[in-house]
């Protein structure tokens, strides 16, 4: 018999109601009143006659939580047990209604039996209530004590194994609540500070100054960042000087307040040393550019300005500024005679693979105030950037005017005594070489041998007086080069043979190339050669061999002249043909010489576009080489 029920209660209960048959699998629904329609935002013709599961299927979307089988086994249990069962949590989404989309619902529901006469389940009452709201906000607690734990574990970690040193405070007490072990040696404390306040912990003689930014960091919520902090830290039993950069950033809740302080501590005791160290540098080197009077000058070049100190611009006779246009201000005070070489050494200062950026070099300059001329020595380095372009250009200039001077003095008193020389002692070896003939035809061999030593001495000076006075030719650019045609091999045997005397007991040793032409001052070659072979005698006194070899390079003839003697230093090479230049050692004290002969051949070798250069093992011997343009 089935029991007498009023459907209309149903629909005037609070809570939301639906009645179920008892037919598993399909649990089809008989009823529901408005509050269930509502909470569930469907009407009967959605509802009633259709299975439960169809009414409300299972989110497509949502494959793990296993609501709809939570929610069937619900129900068979209710048929079985014939007792009430009450799901208090069950997210269970809701259908929205024509579309493919589903609400996300959280329930707690009950099932209960309703019996007939012969205590069978008639039909099962579901109810249930919409907790979502409460669920998220319990859930949302429950995430943020997970995450706080989460987050208290990894910063304790963090903190443990950070790199710099670093504390956290929290609260307006400002209790240290976490500080890892750098911190705490710099505070000089132990892990006992925990859970204390900021202003029982500090050191006193940083406390004032800390704090002060503590408290804006926390009232402002700004960050705070200071350089250099000096401190004094015990370390290996003493206190030491150190210092450090310090950051001070808020600390914020969910809600975004201010609820602490982090600060961290980076030691930056050895580049302050070194600031400090590069300052002391610096004042050294501007010291030292005042003492040797140089002017600096810093160039732009991608943008032509040139910058300069108060020395640089009175050497160019610059206006008074800071910044000037290098095409202008700069070229403008270059004399006119120096403007084209300049111009093509600065070319090639900027081409990295011929001198890699550096400069060196010697000009005039015409001030632009006041129209004096001025000899300068410019010495500099260009700075390439990224893509390999010439970027900054900084160097250094000197006044040589007084040098250049003094030289020019030196070179006309040089070549006026050197004239003046030659005319007495053209005289005398006239008179010598009389006397041999007279000699040489009577039987006096010490009167004879002393002539001829006198006539050996003679020659020498007559050729250091030409020496002399083709370097001062040199020096006023008035050396003549009397070019024609001959054959190279030609000379070398000529040289070999007029300088046998010279350096005996030495053995000159010729290894012979195939026939080489060439053109330039044969008389001035010559005299290289002669100035080549001299020396490697004069400077291998215990090994007598002397090779020299001639062969073609290319488009080159290339003479080597070797020796085995005593060597140059690898030190001393770069200067090796500069003027008046000797390298004075316990065995060259008694060679004699001046330091003008390589010169000499330096500048003899460079009037023919060639090239010279030395090679050598100290103590083992050296190689002189120079190489001429075939016609």
């Amino acid at each position: 018999m089935k029991p007498n029920i009023t459907f209309d209660a149903f629909y005037k209960a609070g809570p939301p109601i639906l009645v179920l048959k008892p037919d598993p699998p399909y649990f089809t629904i008989i009823e529901a009143n408005d509050a269930y329609l509502k909470v569930t935002s469907t009407t009967l013709k959605d509802l009633v006659g259709r299975p439960i599961l169809t009414a409300f299927p299972q989110n497509p979307n949502d494959k793990t939580s296993k609501n709809t089988e939570v929610f069937y086994n619900s129900l068979l249990t209710v048929l079985e047990t014939k007792k009430q069962h009450v799901l208090s949590i069950l997210k269970y989404d809701i259908p929205i209604r024509g579309t493919d989309q589903y609400e996300v619902k959280y329930w707690m529901v009950t099932n209960y039996p309703v019996l007939d006469d012969q205590d069978n389940v008639a039909y099962i009452v579901h109810t249930n209530v919409d907790v979502t709201s409460t669920y998220d906000f319990v859930k949302k607690e429950r995430i943020e004590l997970e995450v706080e734990d989460w987050t208290n574990k990894h910063l304790r970690e963090f903190f443990a194994h950070a790199p710099v040193a670093i504390a956290m405070l929290k609260g307006r007490e400002l209790k240290v609540e976490l500080a890892n072990a750098m911190m705490l040696e710099i505070w000089g404390k132990s892990q006992e500070i925990i859970g204390k306040r900021m202003s029982d912990v500090l050191p006193n003689a940083i406390k004032l100054e800390i704090l002060s930014l503590i408290s804006q960091t926390y009232c402002t919520g700004r960050s705070h960042y200071k350089e250099d902090i000096k401190m004094l830290i015990a370390r290996e039993g003493s206190f030491q000087e150190a210092y450090f950069n310090m950051v001070y950033h808020p600390l914020r809740d969910s809600s975004e307040r201010v609820n602490g302080v982090i600060i961290m501590a980076a030691e930056v005791t050895e580049q302050v040393n070194s600031k400090a160290e590069l300052l002391q540098e610096q004042q050294r080197s501007r010291l030292a550019i005042e003492a040797a009077d140089l002017g600096v000058f810093d160039m732009d070049v991608e943008n032509g300005i040139l910058k300069c100190d108060l020395r640089c611009k009175e050497i160019f006779g610059i206006a008074d500024g800071d910044v000037y246009d290098q095409a202008r201000e700069f070229m403008d005070a270059v004399h006119e005679d120096d403007k084209n070489r300049l111009v093509k050494l600065m070319r090639n200062a900027f081409k990295r693979p011929l001198l890699n950026g550096d400069y060196d070099v010697e000009f005039r300059t015409l001030s632009n105030l006041n129209k004096q001329l001025r000899w300068v020595r410019a010495k500099g380095k260009l700075f390439f950037n990224e893509q390999g372009m010439p970027g900054r250009f900084i160097g250094t200039v000197l006044d040589n005017t007084r040098q250049k001077r003094e030289e020019q003095l030196k070179n006309d008193f040089i070549a006026m005594v050197s004239h003046e020389l030659k005319t007495p002692l053209t005289s005398l070896k006239a008179y010598v070489q009389l006397m041999k003939r007279i000699e040489r035809k009577g039987e006096d061999t010490i009167n004879f041998e002393t002539l001829e030593k006198a006539d050996t001495q003679v020659n020498k000076m007559v050729s250091m007086i030409n020496s002399f006075l083709n370097i001062s030719r040199l020096e006023a650019g008035g050396i003549v080069i009397e070019k024609s045609s001959f054959e190279f091999n030609a000379l070398i045997l000529e040289v070999i043979e007029e300088v046998k005397a010279i350096v005996d007991p030495h053995v000159i040793t010729f290894q012979q190339a195939e026939e080489l032409w060439i053109t330039g001052d044969r008389n001035k070659i010559g005299q290289v050669l002669t100035n080549l072979l001299s020396n490697a005698a004069k400077y291998s006194i215990h090994n007598r061999d002397i090779s020299l070899n001639c062969c073609r390079k290319e488009s080159r003839a290339q003479v080597s002249v070797a020796d085995r003697g005593m060597g140059i230093r690898e030190s001393d090479l770069p200067y090796l043909f500069a003027r008046f230049q000797r390298f004075e050692s316990a065995e060259t004290k008694n060679i004699s010489g001046f330091g003008i002969g390589l010169y000499l051949c330096a500048e003899i070798v460079k009037s023919h576009n060639g090239e010279i250069w030395a090679e050598s093992e100290y103590g083992h011997g050296t190689t002189m080489f120079f190489e001429l343009p075939i016609r």
